[in-house]
């Protein structure tokens, strides 16, 4: 019976050599004093084990720097973070202030171009001119006292008005509660928004 032909591919038969060849290609151990071997050994490990652990003692101090400037990175973010909340929080402060003083007109409605649940848009007329702001869910709380209407309900219904020109609308109406030299019309030029 013949072997099967994917047992025989690739495969070359072993050389024979004599016993003596094979026994004299081995790997061989030093001749000495087995003490003078076992000490030289254990220099050796020590050697090796000093040379680790100064791998592992390096790698300690630069994962204790890392650690230490993520942790100061966690710390400043958080600083940030409060810095900014408290920001906003007195944004809607002076917003729900805004809206006391404009009650004929301010309005809050849900917001449906944000994705997150609980976000509010306030809007007021103050001026002639309609402005608008998102309101955090955790600051609807500060404007219980202005009407909560549909987002379908005309005053609620966004004028295309940009950041840039609220500004300019809230700056023109500064300047008339100032009785400063304003345009009667509501109107600005292209010359006096640019120097408002």
């Amino acid at each position: 019976m013949s072997m099967p032909r994917w047992l025989r591919r690739n495969q070359e038969p072993e050389p024979v050599r004599p016993t003596l060849a094979r026994l004299s290609s081995a790997p061989t151990t030093p001749i000495g004093d087995p003490l003078t071997v076992l000490a030289q050994a254990l220099t050796d490990a020590q050697e090796e084990a000093a040379r680790w652990k100064r791998h592992a003692d390096t790698f300690d101090d630069e994962r204790d720097t890392a650690v230490t400037a993520f942790n100061a990175k966690v710390l400043e973010a958080e600083d940030a973070r409060r810095e900014r909340d408290g920001a906003y929080r007195e944004r809607a402060q002076l917003l729900a202030w805004l809206a006391a003083l404009h009650p004929s007109s301010a309005v809050i409605t849900p917001a449906s171009d944000v994705d997150e649940d609980g976000w509010h848009l306030l809007y007021l007329v103050a001026g002639g001119w309609q402005m608008s702001w998102h309101i955090a869910p955790r600051d609807v709380s500060l404007f219980r006292h202005v009407e909560l209407v549909e987002p379908s309900d005309p005053r609620a219904r966004w004028d295309g008005h940009g950041t840039e020109q609220k500004y300019q609308r809230i700056r023109q109406h500064v300047r008339l509660l100032a009785l400063e030299d304003v345009p009667l019309t509501g109107v600005m030029t292209e010359l006096e928004a640019h120097s408002a």
